[in-house]
């Protein structure tokens, strides 16, 4: 069952609670680690080894992350059914072959603390998602996303800007989710 290879790759204990999957990482800083009711066999990690993955951080079913360049999700981040996350990539300016040689490039991924990814979103790689971030549903990130911004569409861009004063108010005021 996926579950149970994702538990073992993760190294953690979990109990069922509200239909949510609570994980309390045994040997590392997370603190908890919530999968979404909708984890399913679906549900895909690539290189688990070289992800590292903050407190508090919520994820739901249907995801791929493919973290062979290395893949980070920091704190408080929400992401929302079927995430894609690539960090490596096929060489396609081969001078040897078409459409790609043998060669592969890695590129890692940072998503920042609080950041809400909506469904369907894919991610490429080398692409950092900055702090407060908020990703719209269906979008195609394939550049850096500053903090505190509101982004959406294919490829991603800038709709608006979150307002940061009563961000970072509630940020000092540890009102977190």
């Amino acid at each position: 069952m996926l579950f149970i290879r994702i538990i073992n790759k993760i190294g953690s204990i979990y109990r069922r609670l509200n239909n949510r999957y609570l994980f309390s990482k045994v040997n590392s800083n997370i603190d908890t680690l919530i999968i979404g009711p909708d984890v399913d066999s679906d549900f895909l990690l690539n290189h688990p080894e070289k992800i590292t993955i903050g407190d508090h951080v919520a994820i739901n079913g249907n995801c791929y992350i493919n973290a062979e360049g290395g893949v980070e999700i920091m704190r408080y981040c929400h992401i929302g059914k079927g995430l894609t996350i690539f960090s490596s990539n096929h060489n396609y300016m081969s001078d040897k072959f078409i459409p790609y040689d043998d060669e592969i490039i890695l590129k890692p991924v940072l998503i920042k603390e609080f950041v809400w990814i909506g469904s369907n979103v894919t991610i490429i790689p080398g692409v950092t998602v900055g702090e407060g971030a908020v990703i719209g549903s269906g979008s195609v990130v394939t550049k850096d996303v500053p903090n505190f911004a509101v982004v959406g569409g294919n490829p991603a861009r800038v709709i608006k800007l979150r307002d940061v004063e009563t961000f970072l108010r509630l940020k000092g005021e540890c009102k977190f989710k």
